[in-house]
């Protein structure tokens, strides 16, 4: 059997130490705590996601080097000048859609590879 007082006091100190996990202590009234000191440290500045904006531009080209290897070029250059035919959102798709060098690399490696 265990001792209800000392039951008592483990819990008492397991709430302590997740107050103290989570960044909490005891601040004496009048005291420059860790709270002033957490309220007057600079702030980090979040910085873009390169790495997700890089992967993000990576897909798309591979996705456009797709479609150009699938329906080959004629077909593709078609369709995206019909998209520049279009609204002010399907030219800006038609400008983004565009064979660029990169694609076409991308595209004649697919085609090698899958035909």
């Amino acid at each position: 059997m265990s001792d209800a007082g000392r039951n008592t006091f483990e819990r008492r100190l397991a709430r302590i130490d997740t107050i103290h996990a989570e960044g909490g202590a005891f601040e004496a009234e009048g005291t420059l705590g860790r709270q002033w000191y957490d309220s007057h440290r600079r702030k980090q500045r979040k910085a873009l996601p390169f790495r997700a904006i890089a992967m993000l531009f990576i897909g798309a080209l591979l996705f456009k080097g797709a479609l150009l290897a699938e329906i080959g070029p004629e077909r593709y250059n078609g369709r995206v000048s019909a998209l520049a035919n279009g609204s002010t959102v399907e030219q800006v798709g038609a400008w983004a859609l565009q064979a660029d060098a990169p694609t076409q690399w991308i595209a004649g490696q697919l085609r090698a590879a899958l035909y």
